[in-house]
């Protein structure tokens, strides 16, 4: 089960004053069972790549399909977008979700069944189905606007820049949500925020000017980075264990906290004794 992403180029505005090419010749697979963190600096194609995956555009040429079908929303694929508690519209939480419950033609008790499970699954208190979604926190709006992805129950899920604006116990609370949700779903990961989106990802995929710049294994995306001195797609940390490596510390680089890298220098420096 996959998602191929195939020669995909996406234009804007074609044979005016205004064309812009957002994405370029684009190849890329997806597979199931997995977190793809997906990065790149203002103008690199992210969100663009993640309307097309979505099914919310069709590329201008190429192909994406997903487990060989078209994308098509809240069948085989959902997103969930930027500021997504924007999209609300109904008076509670419980009557957002339970729209598109409806619309898929699942019963009361089905929808029901389906709400409290999803809650559930994202560690949400059942209180917030009766409260207004339009006098939530930021942090549980979040939630609710992914629970409201979530229950559709679709195999793929498209987030684009899940954490903006949020705070650090929010953010925290969130990513910790997506890491559970990667065994149950495959996560497409949008974000610049590197830091965030490098620690739960297995995989990850650079767009440039609308070009893949890299795609692979985290592992050799943390190399690829130092290599070609890309230090604002490299965190801080990953950075200062690279910079020892290079400088010939017998050193693990794969660390994934302060902690572990401070506990890995004192270890490679006891044994350099």
């Amino acid at each position: 089960m996959v998602i191929k992403i195939q020669n995909v180029t996406h234009t804007y505005s074609p044979g005016t004053p205004w064309e812009f090419t957002a994405l370029s010749n684009v190849d890329l697979t997806i597979n199931e069972g997995m977190v793809l963190g997906l990065t790149g600096g203002v103008g690199s194609g992210k969100s663009t790549l993640a309307s097309l995956i979505a099914g919310s555009e069709t590329p201008v040429t190429g192909s994406i399909t997903i487990d060989g079908s078209l994308p098509h929303p809240g069948k085989n694929v959902g997103i969930l977008p930027q500021q997504p508690e924007e999209f609300f519209f109904e008076k509670t939480v419980f009557a957002d979700i339970a729209f598109g419950l409806k619309n898929k033609g699942l019963t009361e008790h089905e929808i029901n069944k389906r709400i409290y499970s999803t809650l559930d699954m994202i560690g949400l208190d059942h209180a917030v189905l009766d409260k207004s979604p339009f006098h939530l926190s930021r942090g549980i709006a979040r939630l609710a606007a992914l629970a409201s992805v979530l229950a559709m129950r679709t195999k793929y899920l498209v987030l684009d820049e899940p954490t903006v604006n949020m705070d650090s116990k929010s953010k925290k609370k969130i990513l910790g949500v997506i890491q559970s949700l990667s065994e149950k779903v495959t996560v497409i990961y949008i974000s610049h925020q590197i830091h965030e989106v490098s620690a739960i990802s297995d995989q990850m995929c650079v767009l440039g000017n609308g070009r893949v710049l890299f795609s692979g294994l985290i592992v050799k995306y943390k190399q690829w980075a130092f290599k070609e001195n890309k230090e604002d797609l490299l965190p801080v940390i990953d950075q200062v264990m690279y910079g020892l490596k290079e400088l010939g510390m017998d050193i693990n680089t794969d660390v994934i906290s302060l902690d572990d890298a401070v506990s890995n220098i004192q270890i490679a420096l006891k044994r350099g004794k």
